[in-house]
């Protein structure tokens, strides 16, 4: 790579690269888009790839010949990568789906889990295949009440309005009402106790199915936290709870199928990693095949065990004898 302070730019060839990168995408980028992912504002981008830039045409050339290289750094890293199979089938989500269903049908459904079950991916899938599913994502911010309902009024499609808590949780149910539908609350173990309160009583109000899902934390604090008492209200409207630590060995071997891992070492160790309590399940076994993966592909051979151990021992899971 190239500083781009040090070395000769031609200015045709990167107008003409930054109008083929356009062009490369279906449909092809916008000129907003171009200029967000190239740092270069549009006002000053737009006329360069016009031919019509009146001030140093050159400078705006460094900035692209920049981009370019970043570009095609991104590019080699991918290319080494293996292709992400993306959402993929094991035993325990169908169990999650089931658990999605149940909820749609207009109950209430909660599951805990550690990291790497799949959760997420499950549910975005489930929102992909179904009608009138929502799934609204919580974070440490997202904690109290008028910021959860911010999160679900854009889940819903809404545009949030400054106003006081009851009357935004007003339009959240004026706009479930009669709706036939699930809202799902990812990550609601970053919830307290009155947030998680006022989505059991959008679900008395309106019938909408719900699905709180999270970590084992979150069950932990329904079922027996200091507001447990308070809580007595949820836990009776609570038509199944799903709680899994880890991801079961079949799930590793769902994993390994969708990324084309058919060398039984290999599959063993992810087995061992991927199912370990606290290692970070399958999100720990991708994150390893894809840096190991990576480090093959520099060698110019394949994916080798010792890959994946020399990268588990630069991570949080090198405490694992695998």
């Amino acid at each position: 790579m190239n500083n781009v302070n040090n070395v000769p730019v031609d200015v045709e060839e990167m107008r003409l690269w930054m109008q083929g990168y356009s062009n490369s995408f279906k449909p092809a980028l916008t000129g907003a888009e171009l200029a967000k992912q190239s740092g270069i504002p549009n006002g000053t981008l737009g006329p360069f790839l016009a031919g019509k830039y009146p001030g140093r045409n050159d400078n705006i050339a460094r900035k692209i010949l920049a981009f370019k290289q970043k570009v095609e750094a991104s590019k080699k890293v991918n290319d080494a990568l293996p292709a992400d199979p993306g959402y993929f089938e094991t035993d325990t989500s169908v169990k999650f789906e089931r658990l999605l269903t149940l909820a749609h049908t207009g109950r209430i459904t909660a599951i805990g889990t550690g990291p790497g079950t799949g959760k997420t991916i499950t549910i975005n899938e489930y929102r992909e295949a179904r009608s009138e599913v929502f799934v609204a994502t919580m974070s440490p911010s997202t904690r109290s009440l008028v910021q959860m309902i911010i999160e679900v009024q854009l889940a819903l499609g809404m545009i949030p309005k400054r106003m006081r808590a009851a009357d935004a949780s007003r339009t959240v149910v004026d706009r479930l009402t009669g709706r036939k539908a699930l809202l799902v609350i990812d990550e609601a173990n970053h919830l307290n106790y009155e947030s998680i309160d006022e989505l059991r009583s959008w679900h008395d109000r309106t019938g909408v199915g719900l699905c709180l899902a999270g970590n084992e934390e979150l069950i932990r604090e329904i079922q027996q936290g200091k507001n447990k008492d308070a809580f007595a209200r949820l836990n009776s409207r609570i038509a199944r709870v799903y709680v899994q630590q880890t991801p079961e060995a079949d799930d590793v071997i769902a994993f390994c199928n969708g990324w084309g891992i058919s060398d039984p070492a290999i599959r063993e160790y992810l087995i061992t990693i991927g199912t370990h309590r606290d290692a970070g399940g399958l999100r720990e076994c991708k994150q390893l095949v894809e840096m190991a993966s990576y480090i093959a592909d520099e060698d110019g051979r394949g994916l080798a065990l010792f890959d994946l151990q020399a990268v588990q021992r630069t991570r949080g899971s090198k405490w694992i004898k695998a």
